[in-house]
């Protein structure tokens, strides 16, 4: 379950990247980007408070 949530960041960061350079891309393909950083960095976050305890 760790990993997963890095495998579904990496993807939508490969579709995003995928749709940016390969399509005239609109701003709602921007949103693939922040789901990804966004997971990302819950899971850094609870990580180290996990971590802690």
């Amino acid at each position: 379950m760790k990993n997963s949530l890095y495998v579904i960041a990496a993807l939508l960061l490969v579709i995003w990247g995928i749709i940016f350079w390969g399509f005239n891309s609109s701003g709602a393909v921007h949103l693939l980007l922040a789901v990804a950083v966004l997971i990302i960095l819950i899971r850094l976050i609870f990580d180290k408070q996990l971590s802690r305890k």
